[in-house]
């Protein structure tokens, strides 16, 4: 299975999602937004991260731990 994404114009999303349910294919809709702020706090970060504090995500993965209901 291959993954695309794309960007939409926001006047067309109503228009491009009808035709892809008529494909039946699965959608995903992320509508993620930040302020200016949080991209200010972001890019300050990445200026100050040190390479050698990085951890691999396979790493930090077995570190998180979920809730369950």
């Amino acid at each position: 299975m291959k993954q695309i994404t794309l960007n939409i114009p926001d006047s067309e999303l109503s228009f491009f999602m009808k035709l892809i349910e008529k494909f039946n294919y699965e959608t995903v809709v992320n509508d993620i937004s930040i302020t200016q702020q949080m991209k200010d706090v972001l890019d300050e970060r990445k200026e100050t991260s040190k390479k050698e504090d990085f951890i691999p995500w396979e790493e930090v993965k077995k570190k998180i731990s979920f809730k369950t209901k």
